[in-house]
């Protein structure tokens, strides 16, 4: 299972584990506690300060399930400077605009990270390769929704559901098809043709 962080819960770690699976999960801030071999709590900042932009490492940790102890390798990568700034703009104008309370200062330094859970023995650079994978995915489904209109379904009815889901997949499919084959610039007049006969296929 890869999946964003807020899926990083222990029940859904430990379920995905009960059925034989491996997870890569993006790490939800004060999601659980982490420890150490010995039990001690663990602060995960200090074992990521001394990273520089893109460089990435792996914390060896535990959480505790049931009053035991129960492995989880923590891989994390420093943002480059670009990336940290547009987090921290997003995390603000979220604050002001849902008028929350003021972020904690160890949140929004952990948010200078992509920092990732897994039960994977893979390399660190493998892990964060296979968490870019899937928000790619997560990319189409955006452009899913806001150009093919993949929002609620009209309907509650399973082959109505079915007949819409399949339609807008088979348009989905003409538009991409017709927007690869066709060369053209982006500031000539093929374009513009290019896109307006997507949005009527649409």
């Amino acid at each position: 299972m890869i999946a964003g962080r807020i899926y990083c819960t222990m029940s859904g770690i430990e379920h995905v584990l009960s059925f034989g699976g491996n997870y890569v999960i993006r790490f939800k801030s004060k999601a659980f506690n982490l420890y150490d071999e010995n039990g001690e709590a663990l602060e995960l900042l200090p074992h990521l300060r001394g990273l520089k932009a893109l460089e990435n490492t792996e914390v060896r940790c535990y959480y505790k399930h049931n009053g035991k102890l129960r492995a989880l390798r923590i891989i994390a990568m420093k943002k480059d400077w670009k990336s940290i700034e547009s987090c921290k703009r997003k995390m603000a104008n979220k604050v002001r605009r849902k008028q929350e309370k003021a972020i904690q200062a160890d949140t929004l330094e952990l948010n200078e990270y992509i920092v990732l859970a897994t039960s994977l023995d893979y390399t660190n650079d493998q892990i964060l390769e296979l968490y870019r994978a899937r928000w790619q995915v997560e990319q189409v489904f955006f452009r899913l929704k806001s150009l093919f209109g993949y929002g609620e379904v009209p309907s509650k009815r399973d082959d109505s559901v079915k007949a819409w889901f399949y339609g807008k997949l088979l348009l989905v499919a003409l538009c991409e098809t017709i927007l690869k084959q066709m060369p053209f610039s982006p500031n000539g007049d093929d374009f513009i043709f290019a896109f307006v006969g997507a949005q009527l296929l649409v």
